[in-house]
């Protein structure tokens, strides 16, 4: 099971995260906006698969602009919330990632998005491999996590994967994930024909600014997330 597993399944936890990054900062204003702006203009008909839908904001957003999208989570409190905003009208199944996607057949996807997901999964060679084989070729994989110069990982200096618990102020919580240095994606990517096209250190939107002014001084001076899109190798 992935990491934070206990706190992604907790229900006081996942309905007060899925009303919190519905507006904050980090994920509203910053993270989200960013991963998106990866994606092509066109979506209708694209076959996409959410994976980590958390509680199926974005989800929705890939419904309203005509893509066929399923969406999997490894905690049924998210997929509950994704079938309640999506009206049920998408497919969603209790998935953990580090178990591969193995009912889904070889290039049954042209998109993968997976934001803020990859941290919490141990073998990231094996999860790029099984993005890469239910993609087709040209196929899209677009994904965000901590960005390897955050003040966190900065410090660490990281040479290899470690096993780390951060403490989320806004939600009283330590939540267990793994922090990487850059090398160790890149070279998961690689192995598995899956080529960086484009990278983003997002800024948060100037919407933020009135909101959010703290937050937003912050992020402006610190990276925090990185997005990434990379196609499968044709």
């Amino acid at each position: 099971m992935s990491l934070s597993y206990h706190v992604y399944s907790d229900s006081g936890f996942v309905m007060q995260y899925a009303d919190l990054i519905t507006g904050n900062a980090w994920n509203a204003y910053y993270e989200r906006p960013g991963s998106l702006s990866l994606l092509p203009e066109d979506m209708i008909n694209k076959r996409i698969l959410d994976a980590g839908c958390g509680p199926g904001i974005v989800t929705k957003y890939f419904c309203d602009r005509g893509a066929i999208v399923t969406a999997i989570d490894y905690s049924d409190k998210m997929i509950a919330l994704t079938n309640k905003i999506t009206s049920g009208s998408v497919p969603t199944m209790v998935m953990d990632l580090n178990n591969g996607l193995t009912c889904f057949e070889e290039a049954c996807f042209d998109i993968i998005y997976c934001s803020l997901v990859i941290h919490y999964l141990n073998d990231l060679n094996f999860v790029f491999k099984e993005f890469a084989r239910t993609l087709v070729k040209g196929g899209l994989l677009i994904f965000s996590t901590d960005h390897p110069d955050s003040p966190a990982l900065r410090e660490k200096n990281l040479s290899e994967k470690q096993l780390a618990s951060v403490y989320w102020k806004g939600f009283d919580v330590y939540m267990d994930l793994y922090h990487r240095p850059w090398r160790e994606i890149e070279e998961a990517l690689k192995r598995n024909q899956l080529d960086i096209d484009h990278i983003i250190t997002p800024q948060p939107i100037e919407a933020c600014q009135q909101v959010f002014p703290e937050e937003y001084a912050f992020l402006k001076k610190n990276p925090h997330f990185i997005c990434v899109r990379a196609r499968k190798g044709v």
